[in-house]
């Protein structure tokens, strides 16, 4: 994953482990650990209470450069 907003703060060391249910696509839980986890969990938690597909997040377009993109 190559993310603009990562490099530009010098730091690429981050987990990010989503479970998906593969027969509806939902996100199940995430371990999420990093530079920005506070940013992108928000956005994540909502995916998962509306009980969206992960490709609802995937294809959205997002404000670059940010880490949530």
């Amino acid at each position: 994953m190559n993310i603009s907003k990562v490099k530009v703060i010098c730091r690429t060391t981050r987990v990010f482990k989503p479970v998906i249910v593969e027969k509806t696509n939902e996100i199940l839980w995430l371990r999420l650990f990093g530079e920005g986890a506070h940013e992108i969990i928000n956005i994540i938690t909502v995916a998962i209470k509306a009980h969206l597909p992960y490709t609802s997040l995937r294809d959205q377009i997002y404000t670059h450069p940010t880490l949530a993109e």
